[in-house]
C-alpha cells in the first residue's frame, strides 16, 4: 500500500500504538489495518485475522513480544483484503520452524469471494486504486493465494489448548462473515461487524451490504455479554457497559435508517426523494465509533434501496433514456456554452459546487475548443478538490480527489 492510501489508513489509527493491548488474561488485540486478535492456549496460538500485507511484519512482532508458541489456528472473520490475504507469512514461519502450518477457518463464502476477485481482477484493481486514491501504476489489490482449510455455513465450534472458540456467520459488511466468541475469556472478536466509522453498508463500487442483517449480529454478539470486544478496525472496547453501549449504538443507528425507508418504500415513494428524505438524527452519531469517516449514512440509504429495489426511478422518462452525455449536450447547446460556464461559476461562488458541477458536465458535453476545455476541466478539477475538502467520508472524499487529479490531467 503507497504513502497515500496509508493516510488513510492513518486516518483509522490516530492516537493508536502499534502495541499489543489486552482484551483479557491470555487475549490480546493486535492493532493493524485490520486489527489481529490473538489467544494463548496450551496448543499454540489462535489468531483471528491477518492485516494488509504491509503490516503483517509489525503484526508478527507484536505476537512474538508476548508469546513464542506457534500458531495452531487462524480465523479469518471475512475476505478482504486487510482481514484474509496476507496468510503466506503465517506459512513460511511454519515451515522456518518446521511445524504444522495453521489450519485457516472461514465460512464458505470466502472461497467464493477468493474466485471472484481472482475473475474480476482488473476490475477490483479499477475500483479500489479509486477507492483508496492509488496511483494507476502500482499494483493495489493482490490476488489471495491461499483458501482456507476449513469452511463452514452456519457455525463451527473448535477446542484449542483448553479453549473454545465458537465461530458464527452473519451478513453484515459482507457474506461471508464471521465473528468468534471465547465463552472461557469473555472476548468477542467482531471483525468488521465493528469498525470506528459508520457501518460500511452501501459502498459506491461494492456489492451488496446488509442493514438489517448488521444490527441483527450485533445483536447476537451482546447476547453474549462479552466483557470486551475486538473490533476490525479501531480501538478495542472493554468493559460490559462500554460494549453494549458501543454496540448499541451501532444497532440503534442501522435499524433507525432502515425502518425510515421501509416506511417510504411501503408508502411509494421512489429512490431519489428516499435518498434525499431520509437523514440519520445526529445525536444518533458519534465522534468514535459511529463517525463517518469511511462509510457514512447516505451510503447506508442507498444500500438498503438496493437491497430492496430495483434500478427504476419511477418516471417513465428513465426507462430506455438516452445517454446523459446526450442531454446535456441538448440542453448546454439551448443556453449556449459562455451562459452555462457563467452560471457554474456563479454557483461555484454561493458555495453550491454539487450544482455547479452539474452546469460544468453540461459545458463539456459540448465540441469545445482546446482552450476552452481546458477552461471548464480546470473548473470542475477545482470544484471537486472544494467537495473533497470538506468530505468527511475516506471513501467519498476520493472519489473526488481521484476525479480531480484526473481533471487536473486534462488541463496540463
Amino acid at each position: 500500500m503507497t504513502e497515500q492510501a496509508q493516510i488513510g489508513s492513518a486516518t483509522w489509527m490516530a492516537g493508536r500504538d502499534m502495541k499489543p493491548v489486552e482484551a483479557a488474561e491470555g487475549v490480546w488485540m493486535l492493532p493493524g489495518f485490520g486489527n489481529t486478535g490473538a489467544a494463548r492456549t496450551s496448543g499454540g496460538l489462535v489468531l483471528v485475522d491477518v492485516p494488509i500485507p504491509r503490516l503483517v511484519k509489525p503484526m508478527m512482532d507484536m505476537l512474538r513480544s508476548l508469546d513464542d508458541s506457534p500458531v495452531h489456528t487462524l480465523f479469518v472473520t471475512h475476505g478482504h483484503l486487510d482481514h484474509a490475504v496476507a496468510v503466506e507469512p503465517l506459512l513460511e514461519e511454519a515451515r522456518a520452524r518446521r511445524v504444522s502450518p495453521p489450519r485457516v477457518v472461514a465460512h464458505r463464502n470466502v472461497v467464493k469471494r477468493f474466485n471472484k476477485y481472482r475473475m474480476l481482477a482488473g476490475y477490483h484493481e479499477f475500483i479500489n486504486r479509486i477507492q483508496f486514491n492509488q496511483p494507476a501504476d502500482q499494483t493495489f489489490f493482490p490476488l489471495p493465494a491461499y483458501n482456507p482449510d476449513v469452511t463452514f455455513d452456519r457455525s463451527v465450534s473448535l477446542s484449542v489448548g483448553g479453549l473454545t472458540f465458537h465461530a458464527y456467520h452473519e451478513l453484515g459488511e459482507t457474506d461471508d462473515h464471521l465473528w468468534v466468541w471465547l465463552p472461557e475469556k469473555k472476548v468477542v472478536f467482531a471483525g468488521d461487524m465493528i469498525v470506528n466509522s459508520f457501518p460500511n453498508v452501501g459502498n459506491p463500487f461494492k456489492v451488496q451490504r446488509y442493514t438489517l442483517e448488521w444490527a441483527e449480529g450485533l445483536e447476537h454478539i451482546l447476547s453474549k455479554e462479552p466483557e470486551a470486544v475486538v473490533p476490525g478496525h479501531g480501538p478495542l472496547i472493554k468493559g460490559r457497559d462500554r460494549v453494549r453501549e458501543t454496540l448499541g449504538g451501532f444497532i440503534k443507528a442501522l435499524r433507525y435508517l432502515h425502518e425510515e425507508v421501509v416506511q417510504r418504500l411501503n408508502a411509494g415513494m421512489w429512490y431519489e426523494d428516499i435518498l434525499h428524505e431520509v437523514k440519520l438524527p445526529p445525536e444518533m452519531m458519534d465522534d468514535q465509533f459511529l463517525a463517518p469517516r469511511y462509510g457514512c449514512p447516505t451510503f447506508v440509504v442507498h444500500g438498503i434501496l438496493r437491497q430492496y429495489t430495483g434500478w427504476y426511478d419511477g418516471n417513465p422518462s428513465n426507462l430506455f433514456p438516452p445517454k446523459q452525455r446526450a442531454v446535456q449536450r441538448e440542453t448546454a447547446s439551448l443556453l449556449g456554452l459562455e451562459k452555462v460556464a457563467a452560471h457554474a461559476e456563479k454557483l461555484k461562488a454561493e458555495g453550491r459546487e454539487a450544482m455547479a458541477l452539474q452546469f460544468v458536465d453540461m459545458a463539456l458535453a459540448l465540441d469545445l475548443s482546446p482552450a476552452e476545455a481546458k477552461r471548464l476541466h480546470g473548473l470542475k478539477a477545482e470544484l471537486l478538490g472544494a467537495l473533497g475538502d470538506k468530505e468527511p467520508s475516506f471513501i467519498a472524499r476520493n472519489i473526488f480527489y481521484t476525479g480531480r487529479d484526473r481533471e487536473r490531467g486534462q488541463v496540463d
